[in-house]
């Protein structure tokens, strides 16, 4: 019978051994090798159970030893090997470089061990070290952070502060009004009366006792006033409340400028040409009015008394009298007999200066009358 493509199957009685030999025989790499080494390949697929059963089943039909022991083997899993475990601490001191301690006692070998770790305790742990920077480094950023925060809020800073010092003072102005108003923590208890000379300070005490036991705050200027009124020498005066329980008068007298004789009397007035004081016996170093100054009503007068409440006190305690025709025409007589012709009551104190210059200048001459109306010019003869 002839095949496909002119070859008959009878023709070449070898063909059908060729074909199932190549059929039967292993392609690829496998069936080289297993031509090569006379060897099977091993089979992948059947499971390793059945591979070792393969195994155990050639060595038993082999019939040695080792296939008796094989079998045993396979049939006892107890005597198995077991599989070799690897020490760590070893391994630990094998990589430090530390000596091996396989061929040292057992005591020699724990002792090393030991003092391995002791050695692996004390060295700086990287980790914690890392984590130690990691929170240096975020406490450093915070403490930025709140230098910027207050670099930048400096400003906001500062009005808060000069608000709350302002609400502070407001608030503690407030406690003491309260305080020196309704309480009686902040009454008088003491009061002292400086500056009187010619009236009684223990009159003036006796006319101020009414606002013992006030609060200082409660004290009104105007009921002092009221009881100094009755004291014409007090020209001025001034309280001071000095907490917290005293209560002081400065008082300022009047001082005598004139002093007018009246029915065998002498009456001291001031420069307002109120009456000081009576007296029987001409009062020293105060002038004596004459020739128009009588009038204490009157402009000469009030002229008069102007420049000598200007003058100072020891040129006018000089001045034994004082006389005018008119308020632009003032003279002086001086306690050494010269006239000293003054003019205006203007430019005091210049004239002052002219006329103690011209007393120091001519005390060794006799001189009568020194004008001193014109500053300028002043004459004397």
């Amino acid at each position: 019978m002839k095949r496909p493509g002119g070859f008959e199957r009878g023709a070449d009685p070898e063909e059908p051994d060729r074909v199932n030999a190549e059929e039967a025989e292993p392609r690829g790499l496998l069936g080289r090798f297993s031509r090569r080494s006379g060897e099977q390949p091993p089979d992948d697929t059947a499971p390793p159970e059945r591979g070792a059963e393969r195994a155990a089943g050639r060595s038993a039909d082999d019939g040695t030893a080792v296939g008796r022991a094989v079998r045993d083997a396979m049939r006892s899993p107890e005597s198995a090997p077991s599989a070799e475990t690897v020490d760590l601490a070893e391994a630990r001191l094998a990589r430090s470089g530390a000596p091996s301690t396989e061929l040292t006692p057992a005591s020699e070998r724990v002792g090393v061990i030991e003092r391995a770790r002791e050695r692996f305790r004390s060295e700086p742990d990287p980790v914690r070290a890392a984590g130690r920077e990691v929170r240096r480094a975020r406490r450093r950023r915070k403490r930025q952070e709140r230098r910027e925060q207050r670099r930048f809020s400096v400003q906001a800073r500062r009005r808060r502060r000069n608000w709350l010092i302002a609400l502070g003072a407001v608030g503690v102005l407030a406690l003491t009004v309260v305080v020196g108003v309704f309480t009686p923590l902040m009454a008088v208890q003491d009061i002292r009366v400086d500056g009187a000379s010619q009236v009684s300070q223990e009159e003036i005490e006796g006319a101020l006792e009414r606002f013992s036991g006030v609060p200082l705050a409660l004290v009104e200027d105007r009921e002092i006033h009221r009881a100094l009124e009755p004291f014409p020498l007090i020209q001025r005066y001034g309280v001071e409340r000095v907490p917290p329980h005293t209560l002081v008068v400065r008082i300022e007298e009047r001082t005598p400028v004139l002093a007018v004789d009246r029915d065998d009397r002498f009456e001291l007035y001031d420069p307002a040409g109120v009456l000081l004081d009576r007296t029987e016996e001409r009062p020293e170093g105060v002038p004596l009015a004459t020739d128009g100054l009588s009038n204490v009503a009157s402009e000469t007068y009030a002229s008069a008394a102007t420049v000598l409440r200007d003058m100072p006190a020891d040129l006018r305690s000089r001045i034994s009298s004082a006389s005018a025709t008119s308020a632009q025409n003032l003279s002086f007589d001086l306690d050494n007999g010269i006239e000293v012709i003054w003019g205006e009551a203007t430019k005091t104190n210049r004239k002052v200066e002219v006329l103690e210059s011209m007393l120091s200048a001519l005390a060794d001459k006799d001189v009568e009358v020194i004008d001193v109306s014109s500053t300028e010019g002043p004459v004397f003869r």
